[in-house]
C-alpha cells in the first residue's frame, strides 16, 4: 500500500538524541505512515532505543556493508521514493515542530509531480538551548522559479536537511547524493533535484530544529581542506552551471565574494580554536581563487557582521561551529 509520508532516519551511533527525534515525529499533527531507521552499523544503543520506542513502530533497515559514508546511507533512503507521496530524511540528532508535516505538505499539495519545500531552522545545542535562527520568520510562503532557486543553491543558501521535504509523487528520484562531497553533498543534491521539480517552495517559518553538538558529522569532516573549502567553490560552480547561462564577470565576482566571506568565517573560527596553521592554509587557498582584494573586502564584512550578531544582538554560537 502506498504511503502519503515516509520519514527516513539515517543514523550511526545516535543514542544520545534519537529518542528526542522520534518523540518529535510522534507529536506531529499529521504523522508519517512509516518511520524507517537506516542504521549504518551502530555500535551503541541506537537500535535498542528505536525498537523500544512506543510512540509508533520503527522499521529497521541496517546497511549490508559496514563503513558506508554518510551520503551513501542517505542514498539508501531514496529507494523509498516510489513508495510514497512525500519523503523526509531526518537526521537522528535533529527534531521538527508539531506542525511540520501539516504545513509542508500543504505547501506542496497543488504540485502535480515532484516538488521540494523547505523552511527556516532553529539552531539548538546538545542541551536543547537556542543558538540562533537561519533567518527572520515572517510566515510568508514563496514559490521559486527554477533559475532563482539555482541562483540560491550556487550561493549555498541555507537549506537544512531536517527542514526539507521532498514530494516524490510516488516516482523514483532521478539523482543521488554525490559521494565525493563529504560535507556539501546535500547542496549538490538539492540543486540537482530541485532543478527537476515542478514546484519549489520556501516556507518562512522555523519548523525544524538543527542541532549543533561536538559529534556533528561536519565537525569531524572540517579538518579536510578539500571538503571544507575547495569543495565549496566546486559546489558553487557546479550549481551555477545547472542554470545553463554561463557565468558573467559580475556573477563570478558575487560568487567569489561570497566564497571569501564563507571561507573567512571558517578561518577565523579555526584560529579562535587555536589552530592558526590550518587557518592560514584556508586563507591561502581561498585567496588563490578570489584574489587579494575580494578576500580583504570579505574579511571586513565578517568583522562587522560578528560585532552586530554576537556583540549587539548577543546571539549565541556553539564553540564547535566553524560555519557561522
Amino acid at each position: 500500500m502506498k504511503s502519503k509520508i515516509i520519514t527516513a532516519v539515517p543514523v550511526r551511533n545516535g543514542e544520545e538524541f534519537i529518542q528526542q527525534t522520534l518523540e518529535a515525529i510522534a507529536r506531529q499533527s499529521v504523522r508519517p505512515d512509516r518511520v524507517i531507521i537506516f542504521d549504518n552499523h551502530s555500535t551503541d544503543r541506537t537500535l535498542a532505543l528505536a525498537r523500544a520506542f512506543t510512540g509508533f513502530t520503527c522499521e529497521i533497515n541496517v546497511a549490508e556493508q559496514p563503513g558506508q559514508c554518510m551520503f551513501a546511507n542517505f542514498n539508501r533512503a531514496l529507494a523509498l521514493a516510489d513508495q510514497t507521496d512525500y519523503l523526509h530524511i531526518l537526521h537522528a540528532d535533529d527534531t521538527i515542530s508539531p506542525g511540520f508535516y501539516e504545513t509542508m505538505t500543504g505547501a506542496l499539495a497543488d504540485c502535480a509531480g515532484p516538488g521540494l519545500a523547505w523552511c527556516l531552522d532553529e539552531r539548538i545545542d546538545e542541551n536543547n538551548a537556542h543558538l540562533s535562527y537561519s533567518g527572520k520568520a515572517d510566515g510568508r510562503v514563496t514559490v521559486l522559479d527554477r533559475d532563482t532557486f539555482l541562483q540560491r543553491k550556487a550561493e549555498i543558501g541555507n537549506q537544512a536537511f531536517c527542514a526539507t521535504l521532498m514530494k516524490t509523487a510516488s516516482q523514483p528520484v532521478p539523482v543521488r547524493f554525490p559521494l565525493d562531497y563529504p560535507v556539501l553533498g546535500d547542496q549538490i543534491f538539492w540543486a540537482a533535484y530541485g532543478a527537476q521539480c515542478l514546484k519549489r517552495v520556501y516556507v518562512n517559518q522555523a519548523l525544524a530544529q538543527y542541532r549543533w553538538h561536538g559529534a556533528n558529522a561536519t565537525t569531524f569532516l572540517g579538518p579536510s581542506l578539500q571538503s571544507l573549502v575547495l569543495d565549496e567553490w566546486r559546489t558553487m560552480e557546479t550549481n551555477e552551471a545547472l542554470r545553463g547561462r554561463g557565468m558573467s564577470w559580475f556573477r563570478a565576482l558575487k560568487l567569489k565574494g561570497l566564497f571569501a566571506v564563507r571561507s573567512g568565517i571558517k578561518a577565523k573560527r579555526i584560529r579562535q580554536q587555536g589552530n592558526a596553521e590550518y587557518a592560514g592554509q584556508i586563507v591561502r587557498v581561498t585567496r588563490e581563487i578570489t584574489g587579494p582584494w575580494l578576500w580583504l573586502a570579505g574579511q571586513g564584512l565578517i568583522e562587522a557582521r560578528d560585532v552586530y550578531i554576537y556583540g549587539i544582538l548577543r546571539h549565541q554560537r556553539h564553540p564547535k561551529n566553524i560555519y557561522h
